[in-house]
């Protein structure tokens, strides 16, 4: 159990997850310090404004008085990293920041609570913080996306709820055991560590099966989503499980009904009172539908519930608006699966319109995950009027993985399939330029992508600032 005065050194501390535990574990009396090979970050001005140091660059020295250090589970496979193996020479245990936000959320007096799923984990787990701040439960939450309102992905918190965004890549949600959780849907992803779509469903059943209780819910409680397929299948994999079970959405127990989009956000009745959210898509109204369920379970009051949804401003990199110039509008977004492709490019075209020119610019993230779900991304941009693929963000990818597709055959895929023009023109950079190149008054630009992608959003808000001032 993480205590008062434990010294934890952070490899990879700027990143965000790993930022966000050390921030946590500062909260929780921790001496924390770090590095990382990219620091700084756009993870690491709360850092700074915490006091917790951090330096550019590994080096055995930093283990120096270390108690233990904190890992991104990525680095497990960097073989004969200095630090790493250093720690290990000296006898210093090495365990992932997830691990340890698990003994933070299993203190006493807490009350553990998760957020998990393919998609929408992270705008889930945020409205989810947002409203139980609104409802003055005092929370502490762990998202993997920035918050504005907290000037950081976290916010420590008095009051017993704790809640986090539990990633299901190399089971690193299985650190967590939440006595309510929250599944927004199950499919087959990260193929570099799922073999395939059963071996993703049985890590969900491990999951749910790993939760622990709380008093507040009289046990444990299960949020899950009706209409997704593999939510579905979880469900009745776990007939024999021991808690509560709620099946939210279409077909399921709690459903929102008189659902009324318009370009500025959503309406719709949940528990017998009109909702508003600023949201855009369906997948919104599922996504507020879950958090409010748990919200309410454990004590949040309607009315000071309804007021929080009407002031979530969303999550970063969620599709954040990031410039809206008479002539251009542009939304950045996180979306680099199918599934979320389509999602995202839906509340696109509820916010901008039917008649307007918009262009969908997607960097893949993966080569492995663009050539295993080619077919499924080949239908997803058919709200689109352009597609712009940009060169694919390897990120853990084997040569042998990189060698399997490419963004030119995306982008060919696209077009034989749904006749949406699309193109592969090169970089961040290069894609960046070609985009803003080709723009036109009235036109609205969806930048999605989880590597670079960020760079295109903000290359092209810049680009047209400075036309502005010209």
């Amino acid at each position: 159990m993480v205590t008062a005065g434990e010294r934890i050194h952070v490899v990879g501390i700027a990143g965000s997850g790993a930022a966000g535990a050390a921030l946590l574990l500062h909260h929780a009396g921790a001496t924390v310090d770090g590095c990382d090979a990219d620091a700084p970050s756009p993870y690491t001005p709360p850092l700074d404004a915490a006091g917790i140091a951090y330096v550019h660059g590994h080096d055995p020295r930093h283990l120096s008085g270390v108690d233990r250090v904190a890992i991104t589970p990525a680095l497990r496979a960097v073989a004969g990293h200095a630090e790493l193996t250093a720690a290990e020479a000296q006898g210093i245990p090495v365990v992932t920041w997830q691990a340890l936000l698990g003994e933070l959320m299993a203190a006493p007096g807490r009350l553990p609570l998760a957020v998990t799923g393919t998609h929408g984990k992270s705008t889930t787990t945020a409205l989810l913080g947002h409203l139980l701040v609104a409802a003055g439960l005092d929370p502490t939450v762990e998202v993997g996306a920035f918050i504005g309102a907290w000037g950081a992905s976290v916010r420590p918190g008095a009051g017993a709820p704790f809640l986090v965004e539990a990633d299901e890549f190399g089971d690193n949600f299985l650190n967590y055991h939440p006595a309510g959780a929250i599944v927004t849907n199950v499919e087959m992803d990260h193929p570099d560590y799922f073999a395939d779509a059963g071996a993703v469903m049985a890590s969900f059943e491990r999951f749910v099966r790993g939760m622990g209780t709380g008093a507040a819910l009289d046990g444990r409680l299960l949020v899950i989503a009706a209409d997704d397929p593999g939510a579905r299948e979880l469900t009745e994999r776990l007939a024999d499980w021991e808690g509560r079970i709620i099946r939210y959405g279409p077909g399921g127990d709690v459903r929102a009904t008189d659902v009324v989009p318009d370009p500025s956000g959503t309406d719709f009745t949940l528990f017998d009172r009109r909702w508003r959210t600023p949201l855009a898509g369906s997948h919104n109204v599922g996504n507020a539908t879950a958090a409010l369920l748990m919200a309410h379970a454990i004590g949040g009051d309607l009315d000071l519930l309804a007021d929080g949804l009407r002031s979530f401003a969303g999550a970063g990199r969620r599709m954040e608006l990031i410039a809206d110039t008479p002539a251009v509008t542009i939304f950045d977004d996180y979306g680099h699966h199918p599934t979320e492709v389509r999602a995202a490019l839906a509340a696109a075209r509820q916010r901008v319109g039917p008649d307007r020119r918009l262009w969908a610019v997607f960097e893949p993230h993966m080569y492995s995950r663009t050539a295993l779900l080619m077919d499924a991304f080949s239908t997803a941009f058919t709200d689109a009027n352009e597609v712009v693929i940009a060169e694919i963000f390897a990120s853990r990818d084997t040569p042998q993985a990189m060698a399997a597709t490419s963004a030119e055959a995306l982008a060919d895929a696209i077009e034989r399939a749904t006749g949406t023009p699309a193109i592969a023109v090169g970089d961040v950079d290069a894609t960046t330029e070609y985009v803003a190149d080709h723009l036109a008054t009235g036109d609205a630009v969806l930048v999605m992508g989880a590597g670079k992608s960020y760079r295109i959003a903000r290359g092209l808000a810049e680009r047209l600032a400075g036309e502005r001032e010209s």
